[in-house]
């Protein structure tokens, strides 16, 4: 009887562990792009001037997801912008779509991040674990991994 019920025991520890390392986790499907990458400066294609952001903005890349980000000195989590991202590797282009910023203010919203347009085609110029350049028709956008 004693062997039964150890039989059944080492079953069922053995069908728990097959289970659990078989369960599903989202791994990071965009590489060193997944990642908060805060902006050091926006250059203006066109007028050769540069802007440093004088509050801490944010892009913050995860899967299929974009998410934009001023944080201030008084705000913990600022106000956010969230949009779909499209990344093509093969062609180093990230597209950026904000379906709820597509006029008035709150296409100027977007202006803070050096996004003229929406949707907007960045193509990536270096992408590595510490840097991420941008670079747009309108801007290119200097970001550091956060």
């Amino acid at each position: 009887m004693k062997g039964k019920i150890l039989s059944f025991i080492i079953i069922v520890c053995g069908v728990a562990a097959m289970l659990s390392l078989s369960s599903c986790r989202k791994a990071p499907i965009n590489g060193k792009l997944d990642a908060q990458w805060q902006i050091m400066k926006i250059e203006h294609l066109g007028e050769d001037t540069e802007w440093i952001p004088t509050q801490r903005s944010y892009i913050d890349i995860n899967l299929h997801v974009v998410n934009l980000r001023n944080v201030t000195q008084d705000e913990q989590g600022g106000a956010v912008i969230a949009g779909n991202l499209n990344y093509d590797k093969n062609g180093a282009t990230v597209t950026m779509d904000f379906p709820y910023n597509t006029e008035g203010e709150k296409l100027q919203a977007l202006q803070s991040w050096g996004i003229y347009s929406n949707p907007v085609v960045f193509h990536i110029v270096k992408l590595d674990g510490k840097q991420l350049i941008l670079k747009s028709s309108e801007t290119v956008v200097t970001c550091r991994r956060y």
